[in-house]
């Protein structure tokens, strides 16, 4: 009998891997930075095999995908992380035909992807530093069908708030579940998510700052275009 998510879940933080460098010393300590349980099942119950999955950032939810047999790519600029991942499965018994390991920074790696890749779940717990979080959604965020499911972890970093903030407002997604930890939310739409500042009247009430050098006759242009956006 197929091991439920939850048995999953929580056999794997029993036995926790040790992925992560925990400090920039020249022998760090491994261990793991996680994220919630809830969220952990939260990914295992919205995939399975015939699922495509994408991570920016590795570590226990990595070996998630693959025990739940996810066609999973995972993205990230560790090569010793993909090796201390693939030994822990090797020596659990945890299959990783299904991994798919990309190396390298996300802003790189992503844009080169195969466009016609349609993702079921993409989870974005990579680099923190803005404007990483934005390059991660924007890219992997636009192969996601409509329905898909967009995680992302550390909701309280300043980028990542920024990011969550973007989309509370941007009709295309919707909340699926928000903790003060992650926060998951659907795709409405599908396809390319590039749009110019007059097509997101969502996300300001009035022009955009730094508007106030253009000409007048162009001045005048932008504000009629943004009450015809408003109205």
């Amino acid at each position: 009998m197929p091991e439920s998510a939850t048995a999953l879940v929580d056999r794997l933080l029993a036995d926790p891997p040790a992925v992560h460098d925990m400090d920039l010393s020249p022998h760090p300590k491994v261990g793991l930075w996680p994220t919630d349980r809830d969220c952990y099942l939260l990914l295992a119950e919205n995939t399975g095999p015939g699922t495509d999955t994408l991570e920016t950032g590795s570590g226990l939810s990595t070996i998630l995908f693959a025990g739940v047999g996810a066609r999973h790519t995972c993205v990230t600029p560790a090569q010793v992380e993909v090796e201390r991942i693939l030994t822990y499965c090797a020596d659990r018994g945890i299959e990783t035909t299904s991994l798919t390991f990309e190396i390298g920074c996300s802003d790189d790696v992503l844009p080169r992807l195969p466009i016609e890749q349609s993702l079921d779940l993409v989870f974005i717990d990579g680099n923190h530093g803005f404007p990483a979080p934005m390059i991660d959604w924007y890219y992997a965020g636009s192969r996601l069908r409509a329905g898909g499911l967009l995680v992302i972890d550390d909701v309280a970093l300043p980028a990542v708030a920024h990011l969550c903030a973007f989309l509370d407002r941007d009709p295309r997604w919707s909340v699926s579940r928000r903790t003060s930890k992650w926060v998951a939310y659907r795709r409405v739409t599908a396809g390319s998510l590039r749009q110019d500042w007059y097509e997101q009247p969502f996300y300001s009430t009035s022009p955009p700052r730094g508007l106030g050098n253009l000409p007048a006759r162009a001045m005048r242009r932008v504000r009629a275009a943004w009450r015809h956006l408003r109205n």
